[in-house]
């Protein structure tokens, strides 16, 4: 009876699996892009289920499922629109699919060229995808960080900072949402902030331009960033992410089906493992700590109105050791950022967009250094609307107007004299306050087939800002042309007057001129662009932008607006695949700039004339796993002015410098080189992971941030800059 009993059992478990090998159905097939090329590392799997599997390098994809009856397939990947396809699965069956991807893209309705344009349309030039931007090597899936390897973009430092053209960072605008980004940066120091504290999680799409832009922007002189968030999530995903430096999590939620959903970015640093391990903890007295909470509310309430709300909260805190001729002791910095903005856009009519935007925000930030003890903050709110007008695809109509009030303050104490910040050092209280607001508004004319010829294409239009309590206004007129040459080439050439008023410390009356005028540059570009297909471009550009009434010291005024100068270059950039396995671009930009502002005594070469700026992004596919990428960059050395001896201060026991004149000498040559190495892996046939490692100037050379001087500053020693040292890094980043 016994062994009838174990028979019976065998028997039944063999039934069972025989059963269960009748009941399994194949699921295989292939996936493509926009022009029908394989897509490698594609998450297909059923909704609701374990079941799936990740596409090899030819897109082909292979699983097993025990589901019958109706279920959801999907397919989804970094950058291109989520598949979802409704299958009715009968047993011991075998489907065989073939899905299409879309590259993810702002909607855009008509095709106009725009001058030094790159962003997530293709329509508006080179591309920028957000996969470009988690892929880059030493780019931490930082928006700034990936758009410095862009040309036009200056290697002043290896600061997130954007130095567009030879112009300061303050001559660069922020945008997300319409709403304005001061002080978009973790970290910020004199050498400028390291990373973004805006997620790119939360970003749909972006424009960036390095000169010629449209009249939507004012008050800056050299480039804009305008950045647009997600809409509502159409289905749930979760994301863990965690390395040495520190980890995130990500929410992205659908609340009342496909009209409601919030997202919920948070990320924590924590840099002591990788300070260990790279052997550069002795150079902090506080490590380096920020965390950021990016919460984003989107909702459809018609078919053509949606509303947005968009909530940031970002700290951050360090302390360096510094070592300089008069004192050697710790800066102290910590920050606080936040933003809040309210998103509306509607279609008033089949040919009738707006977009309005009302946004506040607060920084504060602390230094302290020796006898520098000085707190600021800085407070804007701005109202903000645009519209577009359609009109077939013979002419687009923009226009629109915006309100900002903006408030800074200094408070602390700060040293008399910049080469002496001892803690007993002369010095004086600051605590001031500045207070403005500014208007501005615009129109522009695109007309897509110009004069009836349907390759001539131009935008015209006209800015205007006025400044309330400087009672200062002024108009900028601003026009591209544009020549498509067969259906890959386009020539174009632009021209605009762009005006920014200067810091607005140099305002008062008793350290500045109340009476100082906008300082103003004008742009005169001509460009060539050549795309064979969607994912190669090729682009050459010349520039030429000439400032005037920048604002120069003056015995009597403390400053005037005769200051001047220039920026001329020539920019460069091929993007696409190189060979079957290997994809990426490269960008040189040469740019000779010189000024006489501020506190130059002579013309000379301003202090972002970084002459040539090279960068080479690879991304090679080792096998449907392994990935490996570099990122290598090359600038020439940026000026400085060197210290040619000193004179003793016996009433403060220090050597003041003496210095040559300015900007005279140059920094060695920057050269860094990362390396990333990636491997994918589907957790339980579903969760889409990445295993990383990533060594960040993987050559150990030693690029500077300037010098440090003995007492009497007859030697000097190297600072390096954030990089100066190779810097490994390891983690894991898992989709749920």
């Amino acid at each position: 009876m016994k062994s009838l009993r174990i028979l019976i059992i065998h028997l039944a478990i063999f039934v069972h699996i025989i059963n269960a090998q009748e009941r399994t159905i194949i699921i295989e097939g292939i996936v493509t892009g926009d022009n029908n090329e394989p897509l490698a590392y594609v998450n297909v799997y059923l909704a609701g289920t374990f079941d799936g599997s990740m596409t090899a390098e030819d897109g082909s994809f292979s699983f097993t499922t025990k589901k019958t009856g109706e279920a959801e397939l999907v397919a989804s990947i970094v950058g291109y629109e989520q598949h979802k396809q409704t299958l009715n699965l009968e047993p011991s069956k075998h489907y065989t699919y073939t899905i299409r991807l879309r590259s993810k893209a702002v909607e855009t309705q008509m095709v106009v060229i725009s001058a030094s344009s790159f962003g997530s349309e293709e329509e508006k030039g080179l591309v920028v995808s957000p996969m470009d931007i988690l892929m880059t090597p030493g780019g931490a899936a930082d928006i700034f960080q990936t758009l410095k390897t862009l040309p036009g973009l200056t290697q002043v430092s290896e600061s997130a900072e954007l130095y567009v053209r030879g112009g300061d960072p303050t001559e660069t605008i922020t945008l997300l949402d319409g709403a304005s980004l001061y002080h978009p940066y973790t970290f910020e120091s004199a050498y400028g902030g390291l990373f973004s504290n805006i997620n790119t999680n939360i970003i749909r799409g972006m424009y960036f331009s390095s000169g010629g832009f449209s009249a939507k922007y004012g008050n800056v002189l050299s480039g804009v960033l305008d950045m647009q968030t997600h809409n509502e999530p159409d289905h749930t995903t979760y994301n863990i992410g965690l390395n040495l430096a520190g980890g995130g999590v990500s929410a992205h939620v659908p609340v009342a089906g496909s009209r409601l959903g919030i997202r919920v970015d948070a990320r924590q640093s924590y840099t002591d493992p990788v300070m260990w391990l790279n052997g550069t903890q002795d150079e902090f007295t506080v490590m380096p700590r920020s965390r950021d909470i990016g919460v984003l509310v989107s909702g459809r309430y018609s078919d053509t109105g949606r509303i947005k709300l968009y909530t940031l909260a970002a700290q951050d805190k360090q302390g360096v050791h510094v070592r300089r001729a008069e004192y050697d002791g710790a800066f102290d910095g910590e920050s606080n950022n936040y933003l809040i903005n309210l998103h509306h856009t509607e279609a008033l009519t089949s040919r009738l967009v707006t977009k309005t935007s009302l946004s506040a925000s607060r920084y504060t930030g602390m230094w302290k250094l020796g006898v520098l003890d000085l707190e600021r903050l800085n407070d804007a709110y701005k109202l903000r609307t645009d519209a577009e007008y359609f009109h077939s695809s013979k002419w687009r109509l923009l226009f629109g107007a915006e309100a900002e009030y903006r408030t800074f303050s200094y408070l602390g104490r700060i040293p008399d004299e910049d080469y002496n910040i001892h803690p007993d050092a002369p010095s004086t209280v600051i605590d001031v306050e500045y207070g403005g607001s500014r208007a501005g508004g615009y129109t522009e004319l695109e007309l897509p087939g110009l004069f009836g010829y349907r390759n001539l294409s131009a935008v015209a239009g006209i800015r205007f800002d006025y400044v309330n309590e400087l009672d200062l206004m002024w108009f900028d007129p601003r026009v591209t042309l544009g020549y498509t040459v067969g259906s890959n080439s386009t020539v174009r050439t632009s021209f605009g007057v762009f005006q920014q008023t200067p810091d607005p410390r140099l305002y008062d009356p008793a350290l500045g001129n109340p009476d100082l005028k906008p300082m103003r540059a004008m742009h005169y570009i001509a460009a060539y662009d050549y795309a064979p297909s969607s994912n190669t471009n090729f682009r050459v550009e010349l520039y030429h932008k000439e400032y005037d009434r920048l604002p120069l010291e003056h015995p009597e005024l403390n400053y005037d607006n005769s200051g001047y100068g220039y920026a001329r270059g020539i920019d460069v950039m091929a993007k696409g695949r190189l060979l079957p396995r290997i994809e990426g671009w490269i960008s040189y930009g040469f740019v000779d700039t010189k000024r006489k502002w501020l506190d130059y005594e002579e013309y000379a070469p301003s202090s972002y004339d970084v002459t040539h700026n090279l960068t080479l992004i690879a991304t090679y596919r080792l096998s449907d796993a392994f990935r490996t990428g570099i990122n290598f960059k090359y600038a020439t050395g940026r000026p400085f002015t060197p210290v040619t001896g000193s004179v003793y201060r016996e009433e403060y026991d220090v050597y003041e410098p003496v210095y040559g004149p300015k900007n005279s000498k140059r920094y060695d040559n920057f050269r860094r080189l990362d390396l990333r190495f990636m491997y994918f892996r589907q957790l339980f046939g579903r969760y889409f992971t990445v295993f990383y490692l990533e060594a960040i100037n993987i050559l150990d050379i030693n690029n500077l941030f300037g010098y440090t001087y003995s007492r009497n500053y007859s030697q000097r020693e190297e600072i390096q800059s954030y990089f100066g040292r190779r810097t490994v890094v390891f983690g894991v980043a898992v989709n749920l």
